[in-house]
């Protein structure tokens, strides 16, 4: 069964997904070499403080964690998949970066993510950028 949103909903799903857009840039923004991953999770969570948003990642325990997501950034760096834990890691020259990011406001919850390049990119990191770029505009098409 599909539920069908009143605009006030729509509305509502917008401002979370503002929330989101806000923090990712600002994320992004803040990504240099020598920055941490915990650094880029302090300000997605200033953000979200300055929002009066909340975060549906932070504390998440799913039945077979040991213990609950510490953050509310997801950071994954170079070869790992998703939803890397923020560490005292630096960024270096070249890291292909991932985040992903939830906040929830009003009852909505709104999540995206992005990945990018910090600094000089490597050839096959921008080609991997671009083709799930395409992937997803020929899927949004569909």
């Amino acid at each position: 069964m599909v539920e069908l949103k009143t605009d006030t909903s729509i509305d509502a799903m917008y401002e979370a997904g503002q929330v989101v857009a806000r923090a990712l840039t600002a994320a992004r923004k803040a990504a240099g070499v020598g920055v941490s991953l915990l650094e880029l999770d302090e300000v997605a969570h200033d953000v979200l403080r300055e929002a009066g948003a909340t975060s549906p990642f932070l504390g998440y325990r799913p039945s077979f964690a040991p213990t609950p997501f510490p953050a509310v950034l997801c950071v994954s760096v170079n070869d790992a998949i998703v939803h890397g834990i923020p560490t005292r890691y630096r960024l270096r020259d070249g890291d292909l970066v991932s985040i992903d990011f939830g906040a929830e406001l009003g009852g909505w919850v709104g999540d995206s993510a992005l990945s990018f390049i910090v600094g000089t990119p490597r050839e096959a990191d921008l080609r991997l950028i671009e083709t799930a770029e395409r992937a997803l505009a020929a899927g949004i098409e569909a």
